[in-house]
């Protein structure tokens, strides 16, 4: 869900930025966004609770998303520590929920939609609040993680944003480039000269034929 919410998040800004601007294309990629991210946090939260707090999760189930990201990461944590009540994180899930809600629960009038201009859902469908959806749902994994001093499993190898280096090139420098050829490791620079077979059998360097007043002292 989490990498669905980053590409719809990721076209929508597409849509955005298009000449003219695709409007349509940004709602709708943005719905998308803001709801996966927001499952997919959710998700995420009872996977933990159920995978090492086993039957006890249950006691935990009806709490709100904030709660159970609270209480959840203070039982299953290897420090004991957790969130902060009033820290950023829990505000932008709080946030997050509140979009979330908005889009499944409208309770807009008939009115607005007839005024000409955009509703409160249009507006809150923006290529900015799909990227914002999506660094929320981030930043409550890695301060997770920070917090439960366990690596992550490799689905979440996205959660490190440093570009990796790339592979030094090896084999054959490109012509174009004016370079000299590369001399690829256990290949002599050239073939070995063929032999030739000697008269009587015996292998070595031939040589040239003498010359009609060497072989009979004058000519």
């Amino acid at each position: 869900m989490f990498r669905l919410a980053r590409e719809h998040a990721e076209a929508a800004a597409r849509c955005a930025s298009a000449t003219p601007p695709d409007r349509d294309g940004e709602r709708t990629h943005s719905l998308l966004s803001v709801l996966m991210a927001y499952f997919a946090v959710e998700a995420f939260i009872n996977m933990v609770g159920h995978d090492r707090l086993g039957g006890r999760f249950r006691h935990y189930d009806r709490m709100s998303p904030e709660g159970k990201w609270l209480e959840v990461t203070r039982l299953v944590s290897k420090t004991g520590r957790t969130f902060e009540e009033e820290g950023k994180e829990l505000a932008a899930l709080s946030r997050l929920r509140s979009w979330r809600n908005t889009l499944t629960h409208y309770k807009g009038r008939y009115e607005d939609t007839q005024a000409g201009g955009e509703t409160q859902v249009d507006t809150l469908l923006s290529a900015d609040n799909a990227k914002q959806a999506v660094e929320t749902a981030t930043m409550l994994y890695r301060t997770f993680y920070e917090l439960d001093r366990r690596s992550p499993p490799r689905q979440f190898v996205w959660l490190d944003d440093r570009t990796p280096a790339k592979p030094r090139e090896t084999g054959t420098a490109s012509p174009a480039a004016g370079g000299p050829t590369a001399q690829v490791q256990g290949t002599p620079s050239s073939a070995p000269r063929p032999r030739r077979r000697r008269r009587g059998g015996r292998e070595g360097t031939s040589r040239p034929a003498p010359q009609p007043d060497e072989r009979h002292g004058k000519t």
